[in-house]
């Protein structure tokens, strides 16, 4: 009877999302943030692909426009001047990636999911969430939607364990474990930061603990390493001296014990197997036929979801028989940018990204915590994208804008003063 309710509730979220941000759209966003992972259960109307995530962002989008309509209050965007030049480039590259795409139809689609979507989620982010209250929404929503995926996976694992690949925690994301970390990753940093900076209530600690097992139990390492990067800068900033004494020595014994524990698994020595089939084989198979792709298509790329055919025909040319013939993406950010987003997508994503981190500058060294936590998150995603690619999905483009969004809400101040013990 629950999980008949609960299905219902989440078929009707779109519907649902019109009336609830009509009301206050601080709850029709926090609402399309818990719903991330819907992007899976997938429909047509009217000839046309979608999923009940993209349906939700426009039911979110639907009823801003009636709220702000209704109370004769329409908002406005300050965005600084070259951001919004960069946001234009980025926005031209992905028109000229899909004008040119080696496969238009799935290019579109990618437009739409991992471009125009995450645009209207962040654009009424920035005009909503302009209180300390909206903000603790926002925060509670991330902590409780990753929570939920951590918990789906636990249950997943303790009851269709012998199902799971490689035995590794996938959540809703079954049966690619990386997804789920690629997800659980960034939202952990957040909440983390959030509690530090105590923008969450302590009890959230218990949700933080929750998904730190299920991230270590998808037995991603560039998961790990996307977490540690982000600790580490929020340690880093931590304030208190004491606490970041206490907190270094407990990371050493969590990291020290948790890689004793791997060493007893055939994960670890498997990503130093350079004979027989293994993952890094496997990713050095993907990422020269990578290259030799962008050698074939240079400045343009092949288009917004259009690796894996090209990539099929790609590899015999290099490696026969290749380790893996069904390959979505190509394992590594920068080399997907240029791929999908062409030259332009790339250079606009490298010049964006530092433009982003020398704007917030001087608010760092402030220690503004906001701008703290999406640093902190931002790099965590950015050295995940070494080895996997954690932008070009729907609920992953979604997170990015939420992080880059982050220090631009226009809140105030909004950090309590935290005295060192």
């Amino acid at each position: 009877m629950i999980i008949t309710a609960l299905t219902f509730l989440i078929l009707t979220a779109p519907l649902l999302i019109i009336p609830l941000t009509w009301w206050a759209i601080e709850y029709g966003l926090a609402a399309v943030i818990l719903l991330l992972p819907t992007y899976l259960l997938r429909s047509t109307i009217l000839g046309i692909p979608t999923t009940n995530l993209e349906l939700a962002i426009y039911g979110l989008v639907l009823g801003a426009i009636l709220h702000w309509t209704l109370r004769g209050s329409w908002p406005r965007l300050q965005i600084p001047r070259l951001g919004r030049w960069f946001l234009g480039g980025w926005c031209v590259a992905w028109i000229l990636a899909t004008v040119f795409s080696t496969d238009r139809s799935a290019s579109l689609g990618a437009l739409k999911a991992w471009l125009v979507d995450p645009l209207l989620f962040g654009f009424i982010l920035l005009a909503t969430v302009t209180t300390v209250k909206r903000l603790r929404l926002l925060l509670h929503a991330v902590a409780s939607s990753g929570t939920i995926v951590a918990i789906a996976g636990l249950i997943q694992l303790v009851a269709y364990h012998e199902t799971l690949q490689d035995g590794r925690l996938s959540s809703f994301f079954a049966p690619v474990a990386n997804y789920a970390a690629m997800f659980l990753a960034p939202m952990l940093i957040l909440t983390v930061g959030a509690l530090l900076w105590k923008h969450l209530n302590r009890w959230w600690w218990l949700g933080a603990m929750v998904m730190f097992v299920a991230l270590t139990l998808t037995v991603s390492f560039g998961g790990y390493v996307s977490l540690g990067v982000g600790l580490l800068v929020l340690w880093w900033r931590w304030p208190d001296r004491r606490q970041r004494r206490l907190a270094l020595i407990a990371a050493i014994i969590i990291a020290a014990v948790g890689l004793a524990a791997l060493s007893q698994t055939p994960y670890l020595a498997e990503k130093f197997n350079t004979r027989d089939r293994s993952s890094s084989l496997v990713r050095t198979q993907i990422w020269r036929t990578s290259v030799e792709m962008i050698r074939d298509h240079p400045l343009v790329g092949i288009g917004p979801n259009a690796y894996e055919p090209i990539y099929r025909a790609t590899i015999p040319r290099l490696y026969w028989p290749p380790l893996e013939w069904l390959v979505a993406q190509p394992h590594q950010l920068y080399l997907a940018l240029w791929l999908e987003t062409g030259l332009l997508g790339l250079i606009v994503f490298l010049g964006g990204t530092m433009w982003w981190f020398k704007h917030l500058a001087g608010p760092w060294r402030r220690g503004e915590s906001l701008v703290i936590l999406a640093v902190a998150t931002y790099l965590g995603v950015l050295v995940h994208g070494f080895v996997d690619t954690p932008l070009f999905k729907n609920d992953l483009a979604i997170i990015l804008v939420l992080i880059v969004c982050l220090p631009f809400l226009k809140i105030g101040s909004v950090d309590k003063k935290i005295h060192p013990a």
